[in-house]
């Protein structure tokens, strides 16, 4: 009998509250995006946003390659990341996307 109870409980443990796993995920740019909006969530995000944009300053790790892609990818999933990586922290009216795949690179290690 006791074995039997144990049993439903931890079934019902289980339905009642399912095991959730959470995938990492990333915040780049939106395809979409143009170079104004993507130069304004660069410095958007380096002085308002409370980004380290060291990395993508000549010379480091994210420099290359010198694109306003690449620099806008990299601050806007390091805002993402230092914010819960909530849908919100990837807006950037509406230039940012959450992608599943690691975006790092060479040296580059995105957060």
């Amino acid at each position: 009998m006791f074995s039997q109870l144990t049993i439903i409980f931890f079934l019902s443990l289980i339905l009642c509250h399912p095991l959730h796993i959470s995938a990492k995920t990333w915040c780049v740019s939106a395809a979409s995006a143009t170079d104004a909006q993507l130069q304004a969530n660069i410095d958007w995000a380096c002085t308002i946003g409370t980004v380290d944009c060291v990395k993508i300053n000549p010379g480091g790790p994210c420099y290359e390659p010198n694109t306003l892609t690449s620099h806008a990818s990299f601050v806007m999933n390091e805002y993402y990341q230092l914010h819960g990586a909530t849908e919100e922290a990837c807006d950037f009216n509406h230039t940012g996307q959450i992608i599943n795949a690691n975006p790092s690179y060479g040296r580059c290690r995105y957060s």
